[in-house]
C-alpha cells in the first residue's frame, strides 16, 4: 500500500505529500502540521478532489488505519476548509457508501467505528449541501429563525435530528471500542489515542447542533398542535439525553487519560418538562454567539 501511495505524488505533489503522510497505514496518529497544511491548501486551491483522489487510489477498503485516518482528516477539512470542499466531497457519495458497507460487514469493533464515521461524514456533507446558509462548522445566523416558514423549520429540525443520531452512533461505538477500563489495565494508550481522534469534532458538532435544535423546538412548540409539539420535543429530549450521557462518559475517560486528547465541553442541560416548564437557555459558549 505504501508503494501505491508514493506513486501518486506526480500530480499536485505538495498537497498529495501531506495527504499521504496523514493516511499512512500505521497506528500512529497523523501530525497536526500535515493536517494544517492540507486545510491551508484547500483554502488556497478551493478544491478537495486531490484529497479524495489520493485516498481513493490508496483504497479505502484495504487498510483500517488508512481509512480511519482519512475519515478523521476529512471531518477536519469539512469543518475548517472552504465551502468548495463540501460540494467536491458530494461527488464521492458512492465511494463513501461502498466503503461504509464494506467495513460494516467485518466482525470487529474498530471496523464498525469506520462504518459509523462514514455515515457521519455522508450526513454532514448532505446536510451542508442542502442548507447553504450554514457554514462548514455548522454556524448560521439564527437571529431570524422565527421568520422561516413552519415547514422549513420542521424539515431543518428533522435533518438536525438525523445528523445528530449519526453522531450518537459514532460516539457510542467509539466509546465501546475504546473499552476504557481494559485499556487502563493494559497500559496501552495507543489505540485509545488513535480512535479518540474522532471525538473532538463529533462533540463540537453535537454542541453546535444542540443550540439550533433547541431554538427550533422553542420556536415551533407554540405554533404547532400540542400532540405534534410533544412529539418533536420527545425526540429532541431522547436524542440529547443520550448525548449528555455520552459526554459524561467522555469526561470520565479524560480524567483517566489526562491530556491524551482535548475534547470540547458540552455544557448544555435539558429541561425535560416542556411545555409545562419553560426551556432553559443554552449555556454553551458556542451557542451564546448565535
Amino acid at each position: 500500500m505504501l508503494e501505491n501511495l508514493k506513486s501518486l505524488t506526480h500530480f499536485n505533489p505538495f498537497k498529495r505529500y501531506h495527504v499521504i503522510k496523514v493516511i499512512t497505514p500505521t497506528l500512529k496518529p497523523a501530525k497536526h502540521s500535515h493536517v494544517d497544511k492540507i486545510i491551508a491548501l484547500s483554502h488556497r486551491l478551493r478544491d478537495a478532489h486531490v484529497i479524495w483522489q489520493t485516498a481513493e487510489n490508496a483504497s479505502l477498503t484495504d487498510n483500517a488505519y488508512t481509512t480511519w485516518k482519512f475519515c478523521v482528516l476529512l471531518h477536519k477539512v469539512l469543518r475548517l476548509g472552504p465551502k468548495e470542499v463540501i460540494h467536491d466531497s458530494s461527488d464521492y457519495f458512492s465511494l463513501i457508501q461502498s466503503s461504509s458497507i464494506h467495513w460494516e460487514k467485518q466482525n470487529n469493533l474498530t471496523y464498525y467505528c469506520i462504518a459509523a464515521y462514514w455515515k457521519v461524514l455522508y450526513g454532514r456533507i448532505w446536510f451542508l449541501c442542502n442548507y447553504g446558509n450554514f457554514t462548514n462548522n455548522l454556524d448560521c445566523d439564527a437571529s431570524h429563525i422565527d421568520d422561516y416558514g413552519e415547514n422549513c423549520r420542521i424539515s431543518l429540525l428533522m435533518d438536525i435530528f438525523d445528523y445528530q443520531e449519526h453522531l450518537n452512533g459514532l460516539l457510542f461505538i467509539v466509546l465501546s471500542a475504546l473499552d476504557v477500563q481494559s485499556l487502563i489495565n493494559s497500559g496501552d494508550s495507543r489505540q485509545t489515542f488513535f480512535l479518540a481522534q474522532a471525538l473532538p469534532n463529533a462533540v463540537s458538532d453535537s454542541d453546535t447542533l444542540y443550540g439550533y435544535a433547541y431554538l427550533l423546538v422553542k420556536s415551533l412548540r407554540l405554533q404547532l398542535p400540542p400532540a405534534t409539539s410533544a412529539d418533536l420535543y420527545t425526540r429532541f429530549s431522547s436524542i440529547y439525553t443520550i448525548v449528555q450521557e455520552i459526554f459524561d462518559q467522555i469526561s470520565f475517560m479524560q480524567m483517566n487519560f489526562g491530556n491524551l486528547f482535548d475534547i470540547p465541553k458540552f455544557t448544555t442541560t435539558l429541561c425535560l418538562d416542556i411545555p409545562q416548564v419553560a426551556l432553559q437557555e443554552p449555556t454553551a459558549p458556542s451557542l451564546m454567539d448565535c
